[in-house]
């Protein structure tokens, strides 16, 4: 069965993988290897002699119709496998992104929005009007490996497809909350994992694995050693802070954002 590990882009998907996989595997100092444990959804490897890639070059949501086929060939490992992804958890055309046969749990990390324009222009090296823009659009699609659509949407389509869908257990983590406090979410979190699959909950392993994985360690372990997720020149593992946007993003993006997650951004504390 499936843990899903969920989140709009930029929201701390990547730090998390890191902090579970390097508790979870101790015979290697391959801090970055350790993460692609913890692999992408969708990607090209479990498609493979499944799907016709002339058909989703075409319409890429078209991908969507093989989705529970190809989570019932990762489930057919019979372990708690847990995967990342960036795209939405409802459905396209009645093909649903995943369903209670194929999920037994989600993590769902979450973000302010405009610690996450601010934070998508860096990473892209695109405006901030455009990185807005991005957030904004209940129609994004990006793509991995060329053709293999993500379907991301905006933030506020993104936080509901996945919090309102599914009776599987849930937890909702906050960015700013993990931020403040990286013993206790993270120690929620393996918490969490536990219910499904036995894991050792150790308060010391816990406080070492997050002196590997703060985000000082991974950003110049990153330089030294280079991270295959890194776009453009700025960093991936950039700053991590959680009010950069105060100082940063143009008043006129920020009202913008406000407005149109106003309810979103106060059910979260946000506003």
């Amino acid at each position: 069965m499936i843990i899903w590990l969920a989140s709009y882009p930029k929201s701390g998907n990547t730090w998390v993988r890191a902090f579970i996989t390097n508790y979870l595997i101790e015979n290697s100092k391959n801090v970055f290897g350790k993460m692609n444990k913890i692999k992408r959804f969708p990607a090209k490897k479990n498609f493979i002699g499944i799907v016709n890639e002339d058909e989703i070059k075409k319409k890429p949501t078209e991908l969507y119709k093989y989705f529970l086929h190809v989570q019932e060939k990762i489930n057919e490992n019979k372990k708690i496998n847990i995967l990342k992804t960036h795209n939405i958890g409802g459905s396209i055309k009645g093909h649903p992104f995943t369903n209670s046969n194929n999920t037994c749990g989600l993590i769902y990390l979450v973000r302010d929005p405009r610690s996450v324009a601010l934070s998508y222009a860096y990473h892209a090296n695109i405006s901030f009007e455009k990185s807005v823009e991005h957030l904004l659009n209940d129609h994004r699609i990006s793509v991995n490996e060329k053709i293999y659509a993500e379907i991301r949407s905006s933030w506020k389509i993104h936080i509901l497809s996945w919090l309102y869908n599914g009776s599987w257990p849930k937890i909702l983590i906050k960015y700013e909350d993990l931020h403040a406090n990286e013993f206790k979410y993270f120690k929620t979190i393996l918490q969490f994992i536990n219910k499904f699959t036995k894991i050792e909950i150790n308060d010391e392993k816990i406080k070492k694995t997050i002196n590997v994985c703060n985000f000082k360690n991974l950003s110049e372990l990153e330089k030294k050693e280079g991270f295959e997720e890194k776009v453009g020149n700025v960093n991936f593992f950039r700053k991590g802070e959680t009010e950069e946007w105060k100082n940063k993003l143009p008043k006129n993006l920020i009202k913008k954002i406000e407005e149109t997650f106003k309810k979103e951004m106060k059910d979260l504390n946000y506003l």
